[in-house]
């Protein structure tokens, strides 16, 4: 079971989850505000709600549960290692 970093920025729009690594378009006043390891996305999803107080993360459906393989570990690796 792959541990990944996981990141949340903050913006004037608001704020973001995303792997360490493949950040989606952020505007330009993004700032980081946190990173943490996890396991599933059920796992990250978790903290980051914990992190802003809301409630209890229910997910859609029990993928969220699947702990992340070990080859996206690797890729997310080579992208921040650049």
């Amino acid at each position: 079971m792959a541990s990944l970093l996981h990141e949340v920025w903050e913006d004037s729009h608001g704020m973001t989850l995303c792997l360490a690594g493949f950040r989606a378009s952020l505007l330009d006043d993004a700032r980081l505000v946190a990173t943490f390891e996890a396991s599933s996305d059920e796992e990250a999803m978790s903290k980051y709600y914990a992190m802003y107080d809301m409630g209890l993360y229910k997910p859609f459906d029990s993928s969220a549960f699947d702990p992340y393989p070990e080859e996206l570990k690797a890729r997310q690796l080579k992208i921040i290692e650049r």
